[in-house]
């Protein structure tokens, strides 16, 4: 009987689990916008938590369970591991983005973000704001703008973060442009070649992005490197944390990146 009751415990977590997987589903797409990178997942994600739900529900009524038991177990512990690694890997990203950046850089670069025609989207934005304040802070500091332009953009991320740096009344002349490359480990291999050998330089990305840009940067052979990390919105935060988790991954097996 208790083991029974815990089922039923398990079950309706799961199912809460599923309804709340697909209700930040529609949180995220109304608030932001549908169509983000990956963010099907979520959709996905919680349906099968619901399916579960009544496939258990069935067979617990039915009293007709599975008869490969230890098939069962065995997936269940394949599924304890694969969560702690998950976990794991999700703590050293949000480490990552708690640092606190260096004042007197060198350097920073600014990676890109989507462009939205010529206007910055949010995430873009808030990279833009933290870089005119660090150059504020820091006169002596050069921005390296890195970001390429994509087939739905109609502007080079870099070109759009230069003209609303410059809007914002940053000299032109402290400001390069990186206008080639489309993702993180071409940021920072185009970008050090505008780098002066030896240079400290800070990489100004979301507080989420901030390990694996590092180690992207310290794997290509940067050595004085540092973060400076960027806030993101809490309801944005999850999303993000998850597409993350699959950029590492996917880096690591690439072996662009090591822990």
């Amino acid at each position: 009987m208790p083991m029974k009751r815990a089922g039923r415990i398990v079950n309706r977590i799961i199912l809460i689990l599923g309804i709340a997987m697909i209700a930040y589903y529609l949180a995220l797409g109304f608030a932001v916008r549908f169509g983000q990178s990956l963010q099907f997942l979520w959709l996905i994600g919680g349906c099968l938590c619901i399916a579960r739900y009544f496939y258990w529900r069935h067979v617990e009524k039915s009293g007709k369970y599975p008869r490969h038991r230890k098939l069962l177990r065995a997936l269940r512990v394949l599924f304890c591991l694969a969560l702690a690694f998950f976990l794991s890997v999700e703590g050293v990203i949000l480490c990552g983005g708690m640092m606190q950046p260096e004042s007197g850089l060198d350097y920073i670069v600014v990676l890109g973000a989507k462009v939205n025609g010529t206007v910055p989207s949010g995430s873009l934005r808030n990279r833009i704001q933290v870089g005119v304040e660090y150059l504020r802070d820091n006169p002596e500091t050069i921005a390296v703008l890195s970001g390429g332009q994509g087939s739905d953009e109609d502007i080079s991320e870099a070109r759009c973060m230069y003209e609303n740096m410059a809007a914002a009344g940053i000299d032109p002349a402290r400001l390069s442009l990186e206008e080639q490359s489309t993702d993180t480990a071409e940021n920072l291999r185009f970008s050090r070649a505008l780098i002066p050998e030896g240079a400290s330089v800070g990489i100004v990305t979301n507080n989420f992005h901030i390990f694996r840009a590092l180690a992207l940067a310290r794997n290509q052979g940067w050595e004085d490197v540092h973060g400076v990390p960027v806030a993101t919105t809490m309801l944005s935060l999850p999303h993000y944390l998850m597409r993350e988790f699959v950029g590492v991954v996917y880096e690591t097996v690439r072996g662009n990146l090591t822990f």
